[in-house]
């Protein structure tokens, strides 16, 4: 069985990130012949395209679970689970990316500032009220809550498609893979190719879930630790890997964007349904996913408004708080918070190590 599991888990990884390099150079080549500026095509193409997997799987659960309480907790903790995973580890993913494509020096990730901060602000309204709503419940806030969040959504969608600045042919592309020819291709080539990289990542990602589910059950994890923590992991690869190889390509605009329009996406949408869905209780656990997750983003934004530079370090602090909710888990699990406070402390360690790298490579000529 176990054996069975690993070789699922590595088939899916391979799927996920052959579907990945698919998808990244079919998404260019659709912004290209649409005309899109890069903050179009990361934000809104390829958020929407690789957004698949992890609103499918919080939706099913709640439209197909029966109604009951745990079916409603893995739902609800794969909608807050997904930006949870995208603010922290995917700011992980991008720092570390970063470090290895540029041994040389500690650059920071070149966005363009208009989409970063549209993004980012859309993103911490959007979600901050979708938890202000669990925690205050009134009939007249469940019919209005959803349909704000759509409207943002419309709204989100306007500004960025309207803006051209950036164009998206900026830069070589590699030629189409179902093509082969340095030529512009045809329209039908890049949708081909784009179903079946989309195909391959929502089969890797499905196959991944299920070993993830597996290995949870073994380890006894409650569902919503399972749905905020396991589900987005696997299904959150699709956005992460993206970015990597728009990173290791240069193209830091688009792996930002990819990344942040799926968090926009994942605060406005998804969360709207799950309002219309479920009673939108959200319990301490989900409350503390919300609040990490806020945290992350606020932070990272904060440095970056600071600072008008997206650095490494910065992602990687904001990564650290991935690891409380495990933690807490664990420590509820066990009954040893001596885990939880030992892992904050490293934690806390780490994030002052990652701002003093960062000061001395700013403080270099």
């Amino acid at each position: 069985m176990g054996v069975r599991v690993g070789v699922s888990i590595m088939l899916s990884l391979a799927m996920i990130l052959f579907g990945a390099e698919l998808f990244t150079n079919a998404v260019e080549w659709l912004g290209r012949r649409l005309g899109l500026g890069q903050g179009a095509v990361g934000s809104v193409l390829a958020a929407l395209g690789t957004a698949l997997p992890e609103t499918a799987v919080p939706i099913t659960a709640i439209t197909f679970g029966g109604g009951t309480r745990e079916a409603q907790d893995v739902g609800i903790g794969g909608i807050l689970g997904a930006p949870f995973l995208l603010a922290t580890l995917g700011s992980f993913i991008m720092a570390v990316a970063v470090l290895f494509v540029r041994r040389r020096s500690l650059p920071s990730l070149q966005v363009e500032p208009a989409s970063f901060q549209r993004d980012m602000t859309f993103f911490l309204i959007a979600y901050s009220l979708a938890i202000l709503f669990g925690c205050v419940h009134t009939e007249y806030l469940k019919r209005v809550v959803p349909w704000v969040l759509i409207a943002m959504y419309a709204s989100f969608l306007w500004l960025t498609l309207r803006d051209r600045n950036q164009d998206a042919g900026a830069g070589p592309i590699h030629p189409l893979y179902f093509q082969g020819k340095p030529d512009a291709p045809r329209l039908s080539a890049v949708f081909l190719q784009l179903m079946l990289s989309l195909a391959l990542i929502v089969g890797g990602a499905h196959l991944l879930s299920g070993g993830v589910e597996q290995i949870a059950k073994w380890l006894n994890i409650p569902a919503f630790v399972l749905s905020a923590l396991l589900i987005p992991l696997a299904t959150e690869l699709p956005e992460t890997l993206n970015s990597v190889v728009w990173i290791h390509q240069g193209k830091d605009a688009l792996a930002a964007g990819n990344i942040t329009g799926a968090m926009v996406f994942q605060s406005t949408l998804v969360p709207a349904i799950g309002i219309l869905l479920t009673p939108w209780r959200l319990n301490m656990e989900a409350l503390l996913t919300g609040g990490l997750t806020l945290a992350a983003a606020s932070f990272v934004f904060g440095m970056f408004l600071l600072r008008q530079t997206l650095s490494p370090s910065v992602l990687l602090c904001a990564s650290l708080l991935y690891w409380v909710l495990p933690l807490q888990a664990l420590a509820l699990r066990y009954d040893a918070h001596v885990v939880y406070w030992a892992g904050g402390a490293l934690a806390g360690v780490m994030m002052l190590l990652a701002l003093a790298m960062s000061a001395r490579y700013r403080s270099q000529p």
